[in-house]
């Protein structure tokens, strides 16, 4: 499949059966738990994304300042300011499914498995000759 083809398909599955599935798992945690605690459940994720964002975001700043002072090349911190970003924004955003997402991303045993495999995929794209 070419590029174009698979970003459409990506746009198709991003801004349309993503959001209905979202929708569908709200509903039924809605029935389950009720709509007061569901509501509950979307704004204690959306606060949780914005504290972790300060907390985690600082500390990989620190390891960015880190290894920028000691002469290294920030790998590692750079790839975890964006996955700690983009699981904030996962979070903030209402949604069962993005929630898990976003969690997954911002705790620190998980992100470094996300991490690995984001270095293997770049890796297949990037080859850099020091």
């Amino acid at each position: 499949m070419r590029w174009r083809g698979r970003l459409g398909l990506l746009g198709f599955l991003a801004f349309t059966v993503f959001p209905i599935v979202e929708i569908a798992l709200l509903v039924e945690l809605g029935k389950r738990i009720g709509t007061w605690w569901t509501i509950a459940f979307v704004l204690g994720t959306g606060i949780l994304g914005g504290v972790l964002l300060a907390l985690e975001g600082y500390g990989v700043v620190r390891r960015l300042q880190a290894d920028l002072s000691s002469g290294k090349i920030p790998q590692d911190p750079i790839i975890d300011g964006v996955l700690v970003v983009i699981g904030s924004i996962l979070l903030i955003s209402p949604g069962v499914l993005t929630d898990v997402t976003g969690m997954i991303l911002l705790f620190p045993p998980t992100r470094f498995l996300v991490r690995s495999g984001v270095k293997r995929w770049i890796g297949r794209f990037i080859t850099i000759n020091l």
